[in-house]
């Protein structure tokens, strides 16, 4: 199954994706997604924030705005949710009426991933799709806001992908499997849309991804490297210097993703050179070929 934008949706059925439903009602519901979803017991407001620091960047919140209060009761703690945690899909889950536009419009606006209808179409099939459009979903709008006007459509196709893979710890094999391809494809595909190697593409999308649950503030740099794959906090230390050049206390004061992104742009810009430079040498080396002898 492909996206309008011919990226991959299919989710790896051996990486179960944690669902933190807010609700008895909600885990019922949310259990009959099916696999690559797995709904965790018991997590109620109280448990979320230590649920979240060590929960993979993969896991969706899934909560209803109203759960029985007040109209609007609840939105003061949706919103210090989405402020303290904006890398993490919320879903909002509902039974949409008309009087309830202007709420989830603010609800969005505020940074909710996407919303769920509740009632009779609240079917199995249904409950994925909506969880597909909020996979990675804050992570693959921070990244294509911070993207170069110069990154290409078919560039942006594989980066979105690569997000994907990242939010689910994968590899560069995973993201040839992501986009349909062998892994020997990706790798001739990568240099013609001015990425670099599949290996180092997919590092780079690591590092992104951690930079943005640094600037979580309900995180530490422990649960930041926890949650985006790096085995150790001095992991995540010695890539970030590698990578940007800076320690994480640093990166952290000055807006980690915000400093990441501009050194992947900058990343992008060499390997678009180098690109311009081999194509234009091989237009070179053709032209020579094509004078005859003697000329």
């Amino acid at each position: 199954m492909t996206a309008p934008d011919g990226s991959a949706l299919i989710l790896n059925p051996r990486k179960r994706i944690p669902l933190l439903a807010l609700s008895p009602a909600l885990r019922t519901l949310m259990s009959t997604a099916g696999v690559p979803y797995e709904v965790a017991q018991d997590v109620g407001w109280e448990e979320l924030e230590e649920e979240l620091r060590l929960a993979p960047p993969s896991a969706v919140v899934v909560l209803d705005p109203y759960a029985g209060e007040p109209y609007g009761a609840l939105f003061p703690r949706i919103r210090d949710l989405l402020r303290r945690f904006p890398s993490v899909p919320v879903v909002a889950a509902v039974e949409l009426r008309p009087e309830l536009t202007g709420d989830l419009q603010t609800l969005l606006e505020w940074g909710v991933s996407e919303v769920l209808s509740l009632g009779p179409e609240s079917t199995p099939r249904a409950l994925r799709a909506r969880l597909r459009q909020a996979h990675a979903r804050p992570f693959k709008r921070a990244m294509e806001a911070a993207l170069s006007q110069y990154v290409g459509a078919e560039a942006r196709v594989v980066l979105r992908a690569a997000a994907e893979v990242a939010v689910e710890n994968g590899q560069a094999p995973d993201l040839a499997r992501r986009l349909g391809v062998t892994t020997r494809t990706l790798t001739s595909r990568c240099p013609r849309v001015d990425l670099p190697a599949p290996r180092q593409t997919q590092a780079w999308m690591r590092v992104l991804l951690a930079c943005m649950l640094l600037d979580d503030p309900g995180r530490t740099v422990y649960s930041a490297a926890y949650a985006s794959g790096y085995s150790t906090e001095r992991s995540l230390r010695r890539a970030i210097t590698s990578f940007l050049g800076v320690d994480s206390t640093a990166l952290r004061r000055a807006g980690a993703f915000v400093t990441a992104a501009a050194a992947f742009n900058d990343r992008l810009r060499e390997v678009r050179e180098l690109g311009r430079e081999r194509r234009r040498l091989r237009r070179a080396r053709a032209e020579l070929q094509t004078v005859a002898p003697g000329e």
